[in-house]
């Protein structure tokens, strides 16, 4: 379907035939050289259906695409998700109302698909917010020194270490990803295409100066290596540098926290390696409390990750794992422009089992807040008490802001380590 923005512009789906303007329109906005091979591979993985162009008369002026990647949720479980992606907007053409009617239809597309929540990556932070976009998590950058393997709150059984070829990689390190999702709320699935087209991709233009990427996997105490069951994995790559070179930890995820302390030492005894970079990490990683020098790692950057909205209030809400022990029956009110159907006051009871019940209402709401905050609350990443805080919601009912922020409470952070 095809609407009008402004005099002359059209959004719509992308057609066959016109990848070749989208990749030159993607590498204008982002001031990159996207080969046709890696256009191609991507747009694969979102699919022509799932895109929303902007044209004016025959020129490509505007991209826009979702993902669809079902995200882990507080409590357990997964719930569909739009991973919103290829925003762009010609410098030419800004200032029309492009972006909003390209998110408009994004929106539409997740709800006919089924998918309660939309997530992105920002590429700035000042232009999300607007369509309902709140960051529910945030991820860390994290440095340490190489050439010691040893830390003082290690593992305590001793693991075998594997390098293997990036083509066998995928079905070891799916199990590994799974743990993951199950432990965390914020974690994308990853399908095979996802692994082979994206995760272990590594085309030498992508490095950014860095060499081959390795894969090692950590097998189980007592498992043979040939056949043992994989308990972690580490993705990384040398980047040349004087006197020695750094190490990049793409990714590094274990199945325990014994086998993930056994892939860092396993990272930290690699030789001739002056600096480890590890970026994407939560803020609550173990190995920050690891070291018996508790400055030896640092964290130096700190920054947004995944920003989230939810598309159907109820649904999301219902879906979510909710504190046991902790019973709820607030009213909230949502504004949502973007999606009106999100705005009003809704009944949010929570039983002491955990089961959620989200339904409209007419009474008075307890807390109002607009739909970016509600994003932002939704993982238990940032609390309605800090919102209240900073003025980001309205509490007519004194204690509600507490109440909810206990309820919405999670063992560990969110944590988004995927990019899309």
């Amino acid at each position: 379907m095809a609407a009008t923005v402004g005099e002359g512009i059209e959004i719509r789906t992308l057609r066959v035939g016109e990848e070749d303007a989208l990749r030159a329109c993607m590498n204008i906005a982002f001031h990159d050289a996207t080969t046709p091979e890696a256009m191609g591979r991507w747009l694969g993985m979102i699919g022509h259906e799932r895109t929303a162009i902007a044209f004016a008369g025959e020129r490509m002026v505007g991209t826009s695409g979702a993902f669809s990647r079902p995200l882990s949720l507080p409590g357990g479980g997964s719930l569909g998700c739009a991973g919103i992606t290829i925003i762009t907007v010609l410098p030419t053409h800004r200032r029309r109302g492009i972006l909003r009617r390209m998110m408009a239809r994004l929106l539409e597309q997740a709800v006919e698909a089924g998918e309660p929540l939309a997530g992105l990556w920002a590429a700035e932070g000042g232009i999300y917010g607007r369509f309902g976009f709140g960051v529910a998590s945030l991820a860390a950058t994290v440095e340490m020194p190489g050439g010691s393997g040893t830390l003082a709150s290690g593992p305590s059984d001793t693991y075998a270490f594997e390098l293997v070829p990036p083509a066998d990689a995928p079905p070891l390190l799916e199990p590994v990803w799974d743990a993951l999702r199950a432990g965390r709320a914020g974690v994308p699935a990853r399908d095979r295409t996802w692994w082979t087209d994206d995760v272990l991709y590594d085309p030498e233009d992508g490095r950014e100066g860095g060499r081959e990427q390795r894969v090692v996997v950590a097998r189980s105490p007592g498992d043979s290596e040939a056949g043992g069951a994989v308990a972690g994995y580490a993705l990384y790559r040398a980047h040349p540098a004087e006197p020695r070179p750094s190490l990049e930890v793409i990714e590094l995820h274990g199945v325990t926290s014994d086998a993930e302390a056994a892939l860092w030492e396993y990272v930290r005894s690699v030789d001739l390696v002056s600096t480890i970079v590890a970026k994407d990490r939560p803020l609550d990683d173990p190995l920050l409390l690891r070291p018996a020098d508790a400055r030896e790692p640092r964290v130096t950057a700190v920054a947004d990750a995944l920003w989230l909205r939810l598309v159907d209030v109820s649904v999301a809400l219902e879906r979510r794992g909710w504190v046991s022990g902790v019973p709820l029956d607030l009213t909230l009110a949502v504004t949502d422009d973007q999606l009106p159907a999100n705005s009003g006051p809704w009944r949010l009871e929570v039983s002491a089992d955990g089961t959620a019940r989200c339904s409209p209402t007419d009474a008075h709401p307890d807390l109002t807040l607009p739909a970016d905050a509600l994003g932002a609350a939704y993982l238990g990443g940032t609390t309605p008490l800090h919102l209240l805080d900073a003025a980001r919601l309205t509490e007519h009912t004194p204690g509600s802001a507490e109440h909810l922020t206990a309820a919405l409470r999670t063992p560990r952070l969110p944590y988004t380590p995927d990019h899309f």
